[in-house]
């Protein structure tokens, strides 16, 4: 009888989960099928304001059909450039994982490389693209397919791979792809087009008002010259707008385009809102501090206009002139840390204090022997001119770069490599690329780097330890008093910010566990979940905003109190992002790349 009602009890318990997985299952169908209802109403009235629209206004229709089918469709990469890409990220996968140099390529990067080389050369690319197909697919195939027999065996000897195609596709696209296209090839119809009723997009940014729109400048017609603009692998078409007013606008056509550049736009938003309590602080007033914030305009869901600048550049670059300079290998450094750092991986070299005195070791030699501390220093002295415009090209980098540091503490955004930080050669002002949060499987930023934000060694040494103990350290510590400042309306632009970036973060790559863990199906967390994720991520930076920010002495305090710095906390962060301990532990290409 036990055994009988033993065994009932164990079938109960079964039918039980069995029905609370289906109504689990249900539920989602039924959320599913409700979002679904949702968005098809909000479409709906999409297309009945659009037609409307286009009754009213049938010229204007016309104008910016033309423009958006012509910069979704004419303006794309070619497949070498496409190719190139492919191969950057690839190598950079490789510098990331923690494997050693001397062990077998992992498993599940052989699946992504079989998938890559499949998505290269599928049957689409074949078709349009046959010389290109015909001139690279066996040898691809051959180097790096990893159902190929000749197949590399260790990861070192698949990193040489990927470096001798990316030295191969760098000089066939640099050779083929001129710097300066036209165009009356690239897209006639843009060429003979005049406008007249469509503006220059990328106005409505930042403080413009809506009721000022006789300010607005009205497009004529698009540039003769089409220039590429190739950034670390990438390449981008960059169309010049010109004004009715005589005005110039360059615009970068972005394509293939990830989810993520959706949460660049969403961060742009914030910094903008940002730039209003530094307009009303009295110390970021005085000092001019405001974010740089550059127009983006969505075009195409995987394309978009981003406003550009001929002085633009990247940190990175800088590095790579300095190495074509004096012929050497742009990667070098990363390929000795990864290197140095194989005893670790293998388990020769065991606990926390020899490996990271191992890490030290490596660190030190490359820092002596590869990557002198004075790059930057040597390029920005043969840019400028005169001394006064690097005395003023100096202090405008130093205080950006303060407020892209504060805002990376406050935020907990890591990620900023070499090639992610943008800057202008003329005026200094900085902008940071792929700028955003990530989250893990609960909701909350993730964050893993052992260095509150980047203040490299070149850095340092170009705004030397006065500067950043002056102008950094002030104009960080100013822009965290005016973000705590009371009547800033700071928390409920976090909370707008998070609540859009949980929304529509890839929950679909997360586990399957750490997914039902968060309470998250295939649509993402309930948005009551999402609501309470926001509350956390804003309450978490509420917290870190007073010790970034100056406190002054308390009264009646000790004297020792009394005379230490208001800027302490800044001060704090500075010599933690200076510390070689710190800098040592960072991981993949963050550490040793160009400017530690």
């Amino acid at each position: 009888m036990a055994a009988e009602n033993g065994s009932g009890g164990g079938e109960g318990e079964a039918a039980s989960a069995a029905a609370a997985v289906s109504l689990s299952d249900k539920s989602a169908a039924q959320a599913a099928a409700q979002a679904a209802g949702e968005a098809t109403v909000a479409f709906d009235a999409a297309k009945e304001v659009m037609e409307r629209l286009r009754h009213k206004h049938s010229h204007l229709v016309t104008e910016l059909e033309v423009l958006l089918s012509e910069l979704g469709a004419r303006f794309a990469s070619s497949p070498e450039e496409r190719l190139l890409v492919v191969v950057y990220t690839l190598l950079h996968r490789c510098y990331k994982y923690p494997t050693a140099t001397t062990a077998e390529v992992p498993m599940s990067f052989r699946k992504e490389l079989t998938g890559v080389c499949r998505a290269c050369f599928s049957a689409d690319t074949s078709s349009k693209h046959a010389n290109f197909v015909a001139e690279y697919k066996a040898d691809y195939e051959r180097d790096l397919d990893p159902e190929q027999s000749t197949f590399p065996t260790t990861l070192a000897e698949l990193i040489d791979r990927l470096k001798r195609w990316k030295r191969a596709l760098q000089s066939d696209v640099e050779d083929r792809l001129p710097t300066t296209l036209r165009l009356e090839d690239e897209s006639p119809a843009l060429r003979g087009m005049r406008f007249v009723e469509v503006e220059v997009p990328g106005q409505y940014s930042g403080d413009v008002e809506l009721n000022s729109t006789d300010r607005l400048v009205k497009l004529e017609r698009i540039g003769a010259d089409v220039h590429v603009v190739r950034r670390h692998g990438s390449s981008y078409r960059c169309l010049t707008f010109l004004g009715t007013d005589g005005s110039e606008w360059r615009f970068l056509v972005q394509t293939s385009l990830t989810p993520a550049a959706r949460g660049e736009e969403r961060m742009l938003q914030l910094l903008r809102s940002l730039n209003a309590s530094l307009a009303h602080h009295m110390e970021t007033r005085r000092r001019g501090l405001c974010y740089y914030t550059p127009a983006v305009v969505p075009v195409w869901p995987q394309v978009r206009l981003m406003e550009d600048d001929a002085a633009h550049g990247t940190y990175g670059e800088v590095y790579e002139v300095n190495c074509a300079r004096y012929g050497r290998e742009a990667d070098l450094p990363i390929t000795l840390f990864k290197m140095a750092l194989n005893p670790a991986v293998t388990g020769a070299v065991q606990g926390a204090e020899a490996v990271l005195d191992l890490r030290l070791k490596a660190y030190s030699d490359i820092t002596q022997h590869h990557v002198t501390e004075n790059i930057f220093s040597q390029f920005m002295y043969k840019t400028l001119p005169t001394g006064s415009h690097l005395w003023t090209f100096k202090r405008q980098l130093c205080q950006q770069l303060a407020l892209s540091c504060f805002i990376s503490a406050l935020l907990r955004i890591g990620g900023r490599t070499p090639a992610k930080i943008l800057f202008a050669k003329n005026t200094g002002r900085v902008f940071m690329l792929d700028f955003h949060p990530a989250f893990d499987s609960k909701g909350m930023v993730e964050f893993v780097e052992p260095v509150p934000f980047r203040l490299t060694r070149n850095l340092h040494t170009f705004f030397t330890p006065f500067g950043v103990k002056g102008d950094f350290v002030a104009a960080m510590a100013a822009a965290a008093q005016a973000c705590a400042a009371p009547g800033t309306n700071l928390e409920v632009q976090l909370l707008l910010f998070f609540r859009d970036q949980l929304m529509v973060w890839p929950w679909r790559r997360m586990t399957p566990a750490a997914g039902s863990a968060a309470g998250a199906t295939l649509l993402g967390p309930a948005p009551p979940d999402v609501r309470v994720m926001a509350r956390n991520n804003v309450d978490e930076v509420l917290k870190r905003l007073p010790c970034i920010a100056p406190t002054p002495p308390r009264v009646g305090a000790n004297p020792q109190e009394q005379l230490s710095s208001v800027q302490k906390g800044v001060i704090h962060l500075v010599e933690a992002a200076l510390n070689p301990k710190n800098l040592c532990r960072m991981v993949g290409p963050d550490s040793q790349d160009t400017e530690e």
